[in-house]
């Protein structure tokens, strides 16, 4: 006789065909792309929390996918990498902290396109009309324990096939959203996920390497 943990184990296991190739159809478009640019906004809010503090930031996010190299800039603060070092630069304290770049540790950003590679059961939710474009919402299920999210809500734009928001529930409270927009697939040079420390003599080194 089955009990009630197996059975929805087996009832989640199910993968819902439309949602996974909506899935897997995004994730090599953004892979197929030599250069990627966004607006982002996000939200962070506990949940659980009973101050309920509410975080609200804007900013651009550059990336080159197929090296692994990602530039997010908030306006106070840049972060950078090249694949193998990341720069976290503050413009009001004129500071730099350099360190070795670890996937796991990456800004958050960077998240949304690297969740796509991770084990997932999806769900394909409703299918919404937003300014004449048709949106479909995917649940992604995470298979292990372990990780810090027990799930995430993708809203795919049907024409791009590009994710446009993004809600990631995680196991403490916490809510991120993101919304995305005005993707640019136009060449960046390389020189800006790397932080010249050369070209900014008035800014502290701080190299944790």
């Amino acid at each position: 006789m089955y009990s009630l943990s197996l059975c929805l184990s087996l009832l989640l296991a199910q993968v819902d065909p439309k949602a996974d190739h909506l899935v897997r159809s995004s994730r090599k478009k953004i892979k197929s792309m030599d250069y990627l640019t966004v607006q982002f906004s996000y939200t962070v809010e506990n949940r659980a929390d009973t101050t309920h503090t509410r975080i609200h930031r804007i900013g651009t996010f550059r990336s080159r996918p197929k090296q692994n190299k990602f530039a997010v800039d908030l306006g106070d603060v840049a972060i950078l990498s090249d694949g193998k070092t990341i720069w976290q630069f503050l413009r009001k304290e004129k500071e730099v902290n350099i360190s070795n770049f670890d996937p796991k540790e990456s800004f958050s950003i960077e998240r949304i396109f690297r969740i796509y590679e991770e084990d997932m059961k999806v769900r394909l939710d409703k299918t919404e009309t937003f300014q004449g474009q048709t949106i479909y919402k995917v649940s992604l299920f995470p298979i292990s324990d372990g990780t810090d999210y027990f799930r995430v809500e993708v809203w795919i734009e049907a024409r791009t096939e590009l994710p446009q928001r993004m809600r990631i529930s995680h196991r403490d409270g916490t809510v991120v959203e993101y919304e995305l927009k005005k993707y640019d697939t136009r060449p960046i040079p390389d020189s800006v996920f790397v932080f010249d420390t050369k070209a900014h003599p008035d800014v502290r080194v701080i190299d944790l390497r």
